[in-house]
């Protein structure tokens, strides 16, 4: 994966049971609180170029600097959460790696001009994202637009990452 296009700061796991590996992270791993948004959908959503209508409950943590999502497809529709479904795993698996540059459009033209393509795109109410493959990684690179609703959501969940004493891991009330 090229540092030009910025440093990781997500890693992503796909789950087929949230709770039980927000339980395990939190309980094995120290990883926490947890912000739960259960059964999101996006603003606009597509798949190799394909609309897509995937429902997903996304968890985000933070420790030691590094923001944890897991996610969990809550519907069974064309997707690249459907596409991870299909590996053979336990609990959760390696999904993706993250970068919120600060020049989106910049870092997208620079990623596609190394040879990646896109996967997966849209946006939510936060700003766009997409997926991205390249054909010499196995690995999926997300780019996420840091816009001001983003950036204080980043905040809010690194913040409670360094505040956390344990206590109540999971947050659905945080909206």
């Amino acid at each position: 994966m090229p540092e030009l296009l910025g440093k990781i700061t997500q890693v992503a796991f796909m789950t087929r049971d949230i709770r039980a590996s927000i339980e395990h992270f939190t309980r094995h791993l120290g990883i926490g609180p947890w912000f739960v948004i259960e059964g999101g959908s996006f603003a606009e959503c597509r798949y190799r170029g394909q609309p897509s209508n995937a429902i997903l409950t996304t968890a985000f943590a933070n420790a030691h600097g590094m923001e944890f999502e897991l996610m969990q497809l809550d519907n069974d529709v064309p997707s690249m959460w459907r596409d991870a479904l299909e590996q053979d795993f336990r609990r959760e698996t390696f999904h993706h790696w993250c970068i919120w540059p600060d020049d989106y459009d910049a870092t997208l033209a620079a990623a596609l001009l190394d040879g990646y393509a896109v996967y997966q795109d849209g946006a939510t109410a936060r700003g766009r994202f997409v997926y991205l493959e390249h054909p010499e990684e196995p690995d999926i690179l997300e780019l996420t637009e840091r816009t001001p609703p983003r950036r204080a959501f980043q905040q809010l969940v690194s913040q409670a990452g360094r505040d956390w004493d344990g206590n109540d891991p999971i947050r659905t009330d945080w909206h």
